[in-house]
Parts: structure tokens; sequence; C-alpha cells
């Protein structure tokens, strides 16, 4: 399962994720939503049969693992909305608008949030190794 279209890392990610959930099917459509919606941009800018059959083909081993991580985790975790998968692709395609593409960016940004944690005590605990020498 997108052993053929995926790069090996996401491929690992995909399964690993997969095998931690006992293979259920609504995961896996999750994981399948995500891809597409990350090549939305890519399949909207197709004019023909052969346009989509490459995108298919050959662009999701192009996208990055860290894209398709966000884009299952935003659907099968925080059950988001799928209209801000597309701007979750990093490998933006050449767009005939840099308003458009400003828009993106722009979205981009406001989708990281910042995450900060307080009040945390860490404790270091550092075997210490004694040696007795003996002298004669």
């Amino acid at each position: 399962m997108f052993v053929g279209i995926l790069n090996s890392n996401s491929v690992l990610y995909l399964w690993d994720q997969f095998f931690m959930i006992k293979w259920d099917t609504v995961y896996i459509e999750y994981a399948t939503k995500a891809l597409l919606y990350l090549l939305r941009d890519s399949f909207m800018q197709a004019t023909d049969y052969d346009g989509m059959r490459k995108i298919f083909l050959e662009d999701p081993c192009r996208l990055y693992t860290s894209d398709i991580q966000t884009a299952f985790v935003h659907l099968a975790l925080k059950q988001g909305d799928p209209k801000y998968i597309p701007i979750m692709n990093r490998r933006l395609h050449s767009l005939k608008s840099t308003d458009y593409t400003q828009y993106i960016l722009s979205k981009q940004k406001i989708y990281f949030e910042e995450i900060g944690v307080k009040n945390i005590s860490l404790n270091l605990n550092i075997p210490v190794v004694c040696r007795l020498v003996l002298l004669k």
C-alpha cells in the first residue's frame, strides 16, 4: 500500500501508523485523503487525462514526509478542515498569480502554532562509579 508511489520514508511513516492502529480502514482513508489534498493544486492545473495520470504516478514521491505527517495528523487526530491541507504542501508548483502564492505562504505561517510548556522540573541522575585501588 503506497509503496509504488511514495518515497520510502513516507511509506514507513504511514505503515508505522497503520500498524499502531491495527490497520483500521478509517485511518487508511485519512491517509489517502491527505495525499490527495496535498496534491490538489497540481490536480487543478492538469488539463487532460495524461496530465492527471502523470500527477498520480510521479508527484506523490516528491511530497515531503513531514508534510504527509502534518496532513495525516490534521485529518485523523485533529479532525481538521481538509481545505487547509493543500497549503501544507511545501513543494508548491509554479503558479501564475503571485498574489495566490503570497496567500498560500501567509496561510502556511498561520497553521503552525508555537507550543509552550510551563512549570517543568527535571532531575538529572548521573551514576558515579568508584574504584578502590589498594596500594601495597
